[in-house]
């Protein structure tokens, strides 16, 4: 027996006994139905593990996810407890030496955010909640949700705040592309950060649509783009700012205005929050005229050397002060402007336009050069058929032309050199040089003066005997002339002669009286001269119209009646001249250039 338990044999059959007996019993037992619910479609399934999602696009890395939990519904998988990651890039084309500009540490950036979502299907992965991502060179982008695309583009559709190294970029709702380089902000503001050792300003760039190209360094901005530096705001409808030039490229109607009060400091380098500066204080009147305002079609502005150049219907405003030019430079440094292409000066009561313009703005004192016309504009225009010829000659507005022209905007001083001719109030003059001022008109250097304008008087006067006269107009010579602005007397120094149509005088000096319209005429060492021809003896204009005044006296004496004294008084108004001396002569002559005509 023993033998036989301990064969191969007996093993066998022992343990088929014990199987067969197992079997039987399991049989014979009553065996429960259960039943597994299926889950619901609505509640997605939660497997609490660790995660971990690699995305890749052209056989590169892109992004990575990771998270402690996820529900799985509709083909997405959702990370409602927290994720984070990491998105990678890959280094954008650059010049040999030219850090990358975001992965300049390292080729990965981390990124966290509150709640997460990857849609399979679309191959898009959702971050949302207080989204942070972060670049070991310092570089931050915060916002509340984000999107990346199959595109290898990643969207914010809310509000953000991206900060580098070299610029802050805030928009509305923004895309970039995976290596940080391209950056697209909507109602965006772009503060560019200096280059190191530059001044310690940033600009500041606010517009529609903002783009930045961070390898190139290179900003846009599209429909009301605002540029704003220390002291300066320029706005066009479009333009480009170049960080590493440090220039600004305008077009479509741009304005660049000089800003009092500015302060260096961003409040978003402080916060980076979505929001504009608080405005500074209105300037004063004082600072107004001191600030400078260009507008032009196309504009170029040098960060560095501080220098716009406008083309295309450029305007500089300078408190009252507005200049129109073609094209021109402003020196904002220097406050200092060159205009080219025909120049316009508008003031309150005053145009001065030329071919050239070197305008001092620190001053206001501006040269003008080529074809200068000077308008100074009458206060008010009474109808012709009102008011004295006094009153009426008052109200003209004076011209001045001339080659030079050098106006100090301030103090309302003219100076012109060089041809100078000067129309004022019936008065036509020429001179070597002029000057007016608020009070008075000089004109010096081999001065003309036609006391009456004669086609302007005969309009006035229809008596065919005084139209014939005022062809002949008075004319008057001297070295120097002043002209009282509130008055219009005059003052004449110097070889003064007086030529009308049948009468000449000469002396030293002349004063005339514009409300009495009486001229005195007096000489210091040899007497006043006087030469009457008559009605008969008249000579025609022309034959003293080119002479100078000596030479127009010696013809008008030739066979006239010579009388000589101290003091010559023309009593324009009564039609009368006195002769006052050794022998005083005095005598009535008929006037026809008169008020009472």
């Amino acid at each position: 027996m023993g033998r036989f338990f301990n064969s191969n044999l007996g093993v066998a059959l022992l343990g088929s006994s014990i199987l067969a007996a197992l079997v039987g019993w399991a049989l014979s037992i009553d065996i429960e139905e259960v039943k597994v619910e299926s889950p619901s479609p609505d509640q997605p399934l939660s497997v609490s593990r660790r995660v971990d999602i690699l995305g890749r696009r052209g056989g590169h890395q892109r992004w990575r996810l990771i998270a402690e939990q996820v529900d799985l519904a509709a083909g997405q998988q959702v990370f409602e407890q927290g994720a984070h990651g990491y998105f990678y890039g890959e280094g954008a084309d650059r010049q040999k030496g030219v850090p990358d500009p975001f992965f300049d540490s390292s080729e990965q950036m981390t990124w966290r955010a509150k709640r997460a979502r990857y849609n399979a299907t679309a191959d898009e992965l959702y971050l949302d909640g207080e989204v942070e991502v972060r670049s070991d060179d310092g570089s931050l982008l915060l916002t509340s949700a984000l999107r990346v695309t199959p595109e290898e583009r990643i969207e914010v559709a809310a509000e953000f705040t991206l900060k580098g190294r070299e610029m802050v970029l805030q928009g509305r709702s923004g895309s970039f592309n995976f290596q940080f380089a391209l950056l697209r902000a909507e109602q965006g503001k772009l503060i560019v950060l200096p280059p190191n050792g530059s001044a310690p300003t940033s600009t500041t760039i606010t517009a529609d649509q903002i783009t930045y190209d961070r390898t190139n360094q290179v900003a846009e901005g599209k429909g009301n783009l605002r540029i704003r530096e220390r002291g300066i705001e320029i706005r066009a409808p479009q333009g480009t700012y170049l960080r590493q030039q440090a220039q600004s490229i305008l077009s479509g109607g741009v304005v660049l205005q000089e800003v009092a009060g500015d302060s260096s400091r961003d409040p978003l380098l402080a916060d980076l929050r979505l929001a504009q500066a608080s405005p500074g204080p209105e300037a004063t009147p004082d600072q107004q005229d001191q600030e400078v305002t260009i507008i032009a079609d196309r504009l170029t502005y040098d960060r560095n050397t501080q220098i716009a150049q406008g083309e295309g219907n450029l305007e500089i405003q300078q408190g009252e002060t507005i200049i129109r030019s073609a094209q021109g430079t402003y020196r904002r440094r220097e406050s200092q402007s060159l205009l080219t292409g025909g120049v316009t000066l508008e003031e309150p009561g005053r145009v001065l336009t030329s071919a050239r313009l070197e305008g001092n703005h620190r001053d206001k004192i501006f040269l003008f050069e080529d074809n200068v016309l000077y308008r100074q504009m009458a206060t008010s225009t009474p109808a012709p058929s009102e008011g004295s010829l006094t009153e009426e000659l008052r109200q003209a507005e004076t011209e001045v032309r001339a080659a030079r022209l050098v106006y100090n905007s301030r103090t309302g001083t003219s100076e012109f050199s060089d041809a100078v001719e000067f129309i004022q109030r019936g008065r036509r003059a020429k001179a070597n040089q002029a000057t007016i001022t608020p009070e008075k008109v000089e004109l010096r250097g081999e001065v003309v003066i036609e006391q009456i304008e004669g086609e302007w008087l005969a309009r006035r006067l229809q008596n065919p005997e005084t139209q014939a006269d005022v062809d002949q107009p008075t004319v008057i010579y001297a070295d120097r002339v002043e002209i009282d602005q509130a008055s219009s007397d005059a003052r004449f120094f110097g070889n003064v002669v007086i030529v009308q149509a049948n009468r000449a005088i000469e002396g030293d000096r002349a004063d005339y009286f514009d409300r009495e319209q009486i001229f005195k005429i007096s000489a210091e060492q040899a007497p006043v001269v006087l030469c009457d021809r008559g009605e008969v003896g008249r000579l025609p204009g022309e034959s003293t119209q080119a002479l100078p005044g000596r030479n127009a006296l010696d013809q008008m004496c030739r066979g006239a009646n010579r009388l000589s004294g101290k003091l010559v008084t023309l009593n324009i108004k009564q039609d009368e001249y006195t002769v006052e001396g050794d022998r005083q002569q005095q005598g009535m002559f008929q006037f026809r250039i008169t008020d009472a005509l």
